[in-house]
């Protein structure tokens, strides 16, 4: 407590949106009235072609539209908010390239913020108690080996790990990276972010289970996955949340999701 309290007297913390000083009690880099001041996405709609689904209260799996289905690997993708809304995007971007990584919480609880407004929650939940295993699982998209030290941490296994105790589902690193590309924010057109990020992704043989409670195990290589959620950041052009959803649908996985804090 005294060393922190002489670290924000040396170097004061300010907040991404009003840049106003934070207190000692705010642990984020962001305060509560800019949190609650980035708008959340209404509704759910095919990630496609964006028309709007209204049935997805219902069943999430009506989320993509007919004509669109054989276009995707991804059976539907869910984004908290916009990557233009500034005080998001700044907190994305020193959460993913500065290592704030004190900001994974209140990124988390936006997602769920979102998820609870779209009554989705219930819709994605993760575990089945008639399944001697996990049913559904969360997993993080990958980094490289190189980009993960230089970064200090995957954004996406951090975010995994916040909203899996809200969800009541595991974090499971199904995939591995295994190759190194160009990051894909610095690539704009679409053909390009496809091939940069082809090939990208292999399952991972050495799974890392991230259970909800001491007491559940993983059975088996794949044991009794059904559903698995994909977590990421910010999905731009979809390429690598469809090349993740793709390795995992080869492998037998029924139904793959996408969750994003932001939509590009």
């Amino acid at each position: 407590m005294i060393k922190n309290f002489l670290l924000d007297l040396i170097f004061p913390r300010f907040c991404l949106g009003c840049k106003k000083e934070l207190s000692l009690k705010q642990a984020s880099f962001i305060c509560e009235a800019c949190l609650n001041n980035i708008v959340l996405n209404s509704g759910v709609e095919c990630h496609v072609c964006g028309l709007r689904n209204k049935n997805v209260r219902n069943r999430v799996s009506n989320i993509i539209c007919c004509r669109c289905r054989k276009k995707t690997f991804l059976n539907g993708l869910f984004a908290a908010g916009k990557y233009q809304d500034p005080i998001l995007r700044e907190a994305i971007h020193q959460f993913k390239y500065q290592s704030v990584e004190s900001l994974k919480k209140p990124l988390a609880e936006l997602l769920i913020k979102y998820l609870k407004k779209e009554n989705l929650i219930e819709k994605l939940q993760m575990l089945e108690a008639r399944f001697p295993t996990f049913s559904t699982v969360l997993a993080p998209i990958p980094l490289s080996r190189r980009r993960k030290l230089s970064r200090g941490f995957n954004q996406s296994e951090l975010l995994a790990k916040e909203l899996s105790p809200a969800l009541s589902c595991p974090v499971i690193n199904l995939l591995k990276r295994q190759k190194f590309s160009a990051p894909q924010a610095k690539i704009k057109d679409w053909q390009q972010r496809k091939e940069n990020i082809s090939g990208a992704f292999t399952l991972n043989l050495n799974l890392k289970i991230i259970p909800v409670s001491d007491d559940r195990q993983l059975m088996g290589q794949f044991g009794n996955i059904k559903k698995v959620i994909l977590i990421d950041d910010v999905a731009t052009s979809d390429a690598t949340l469809e090349e993740a959803a793709r390795v995992l649908k080869q492998a037998g996985v029924k139904e793959v999701y996408g969750l994003v804090i932001a939509k590009g």
